[in-house]
């Protein structure tokens, strides 16, 4: 179970099955839209999961993340001065705990809208899941998260007043990571995009499948729905020793 941040709700997502790998393996939508899907699935009608504010969303992809590879990430970059390729590492606890969202002095609950804010003269609200999705594919990012996350009018000098808001009550994950170049000891930022590494990640972990279904099938001749059913761990263990088998087969006849 994962207490989300903003919201303080309690979400518990199950591991995915062989049919969630498969569909996060084919799918070939935006990594928001294909994270916001996972959920769905493996958390079922509990949350509106494209209602999560940024922060829940992004925490919550973390923790799924951590409980399936572990609390080490590993983030590859170029160094911009020396050009060496590099990588550094770092513990997505230490990331998920400095996030703590907070409500600014000024900023109350909108008396007529739901789920909106205001601060003075300005009413906003927090952007969300879909909110991201949708400035994902779009030109203007910046410009489709106002449109749908302010007020119509505001002015652009209070829209950054409210955006400083915005990031206290509701801080982003996605933040560049502090490194340094092992090669020329160059100081720099890595981007943390936590929707299409986590997506990545995950979809580089499903693509083993086929391989361990294609093993099974032609051991058991189980059908690929009867594989798929499986417990990842114990559908893995299965292909581990019909693999181990060809093995010392090929070995003895070579």
């Amino acid at each position: 179970m994962v207490r989300l941040p903003a919201s303080g709700a309690q979400i518990t997502l199950r591991d995915p099955g062989g049919a969630d790998e498969m569909l996060l393996h084919e799918s070939h939508t935006h990594p928001i839209e294909t994270a916001l899907a996972l959920l769905a699935r493996l958390g079922g009608e509990q949350a509106q999961w494209a209602d999560l504010v940024v922060t829940d969303f992004e925490f919550l992809l973390l923790s799924l993340r951590a409980r399936r590879f572990g609390p080490l990430m590993a983030l590859g970059f170029a160094c911009p001065h020396c050009s060496a390729r590099a990588e550094i590492s770092f513990l997505l606890t230490d990331l998920q705990e400095s996030v703590t969202p907070r409500s600014p002095a000024g900023v109350a609950a909108h008396a007529s809208r739901p789920g909106w804010y205001t601060a003075g003269e300005a009413a906003f609200r927090l952007p969300t899941a879909l909110d991201l999705a949708a400035a994902a594919s779009a030109h203007d990012p910046a410009w489709v998260l106002a449109e749908r996350c302010f007020e119509a009018g505001m002015a652009r000098r209070e829209r950054a007043r409210v955006e400083r808001l915005m990031g206290q009550m509701a801080p982003e994950l996605s933040q560049p990571i502090a490194a340094a170049c092992p090669e020329c000891g160059a100081e720099t930022e890595v981007a943390l995009s936590v929707a299409r590494i986590v997506i990545a990640e995950l979809k580089r972990e499903a693509a083993q499948l086929y391989d361990e279904i294609d093993l099974i099938a032609g051991a058991y001749h189980w059908p690929e729905a009867e594989i798929l059913a499986l417990p990842q761990q114990r559908r893995r263990l299965y292909a581990e020793r019909i693999g181990e088998r060809i093995r010392h087969a090929q070995a003895r006849v070579a």
